[in-house]
């Protein structure tokens, strides 16, 4: 059992580099090689290479997405067969997509199995939307699991895994992810090898081994139209009395994805953990948040779930809003509650700057006086 279990999350980890979704990076730069490997049992870093570098992830919304869902089926709050009604955001997500139109009704299970072989946006759109209500609201939901599983340099900002300045891992958060999906969810995570899904007439088959599908051949993934710009490999093994996972990330060309599987390994045979170094964490691109006794309201909304939406999307404009204190507050009118959105607990000169900010992005914003 023990190295069926290994072998599958080897395969999951090669799923959250580019067995499914495409290469690591879309561009003609990218990040450096990387090189993790761990024990599979205690998931202790026995070897890291430039593990700790932030980069665009686009793998990592779409396993999030499968985290969730995945913790939905447990709780029961869904099931595979609910049927969800496609809305107009999901068709306008950016391509990879199935080809939904609005109002199809597509099962849960089978939106899942099409982000799995497909890699589509406009599915994992429907999800998100089912579960949180808004792709803003999701969003806020899987950067808040990041931070319940510890993965200190890990923040969401949208669900394709498009390019954000605000979304962003680094190797050693994503095979610690891969290790927590693979541990909390063993069987519903070795399901998805090898998953197939029939839509509308056409049948969409996934990789049978996600390990054979990092040779290289990552743009079989995009319908073939495009070369994969980078390498990744994922190899599960024994070394001594362990059973170890190297994983290699944005490698050149196969064969130094090869060298680097075998130098990592030969590099983790000491067996000696490698703690993360320290990492200072980044300056918010609108400044410090000052405490104290004034906020901002960005407006008031006839449903909780909008007010939410507007306080996520303020984020993106002024990170630091992150250390304040989210508020919403409803306000009983005789046409009906409207519900304010709210930070407070900065202090006027904050208040005042990150409102000409928002409201600089074409968003409304008030400072608020204790």
């Amino acid at each position: 059992m023990r190295v069926l279990v290994t072998a599958a999350l080897a395969s999951l980890l090669a799923l959250s580099g580019t067995a499914i979704f495409g290469s690591a990076l879309s561009g003609p730069a990218h990040a450096a090689a990387s090189a993790v490997v761990i024990d599979a049992r205690s998931g202790s870093v026995l070897h890291a290479d430039n593990a700790d570098t932030r980069q665009n992830a686009p793998a990592l919304p779409k396993l999030m997405t499968i985290f969730l869902m995945f913790e939905a089926f447990e709780a029961g709050t869904v099931k595979p067969e609910t049927n969800i009604f496609v809305s107009g955001t999901a068709i306008r997500q950016p391509q990879p997509t199935l080809g939904l139109n609005h109002f199809d009704t597509i099962s849960a299970g089978d939106a899942l199995n099409a982000l799995v072989t497909v890699n589509a946006n406009d599915a994992a759109a429907v999800l998100a939307e089912f579960l949180a209500g808004s792709e803003a609201r999701f969003v806020a939901q899987m950067n808040a699991k990041a931070k319940e599983l510890g993965l200190t340099q890990t923040r969401f900002a949208n669900i394709s895994g498009a390019p954000h300045p605000q979304q962003f891992s680094t190797p050693r958060d994503m095979i610690l992810f891969s290790l927590a999906l693979m541990r909390t969810h063993p069987e519903r995570a070795k399901g998805l090898v090898g998953t197939s899904f029939a839509w509308k007439g056409r049948t969409y088959q996934g990789p049978q081994s996600f390990l054979s599908a990092l040779s290289g051949n990552s743009s079989a993934n995009l319908g073939g139209t495009q070369p994969a710009p980078t390498v990744n490999r994922a190899k599960s093994t024994r070394s001594g009395d362990r059973d170890v996972i190297a994983v290699v990330w944005n490698a050149n060309s196969p064969e130094d994805a090869d060298r680097m599987i075998v130098a990592s390994l030969t590099a983790a045979q000491a067996g000696k953990a490698v703690p993360a170094p320290a990492i200072a964490a980044p300056t918010p691109a609108g400044g410090t948040l000052v405490a104290g006794n004034w906020g901002i309201q960005l407006g008031a909304f006839s449903t909780e779930a909008a007010a939410r939406a507007q306080l996520t999307a303020a984020l993106q404009t002024a990170p630091e809003l992150a250390q304040a204190n989210l508020v919403v507050s409803p306000l009983s009118r005789p046409s009906g509650t409207l519900y304010r959105a709210q930070y407070k607990g900065v202090d006027e000169a904050t208040a005042r700057r990150i409102c000409t900010a928002i409201k600089g992005a074409g968003a409304a914003c008030i400072p608020l006086s204790r």
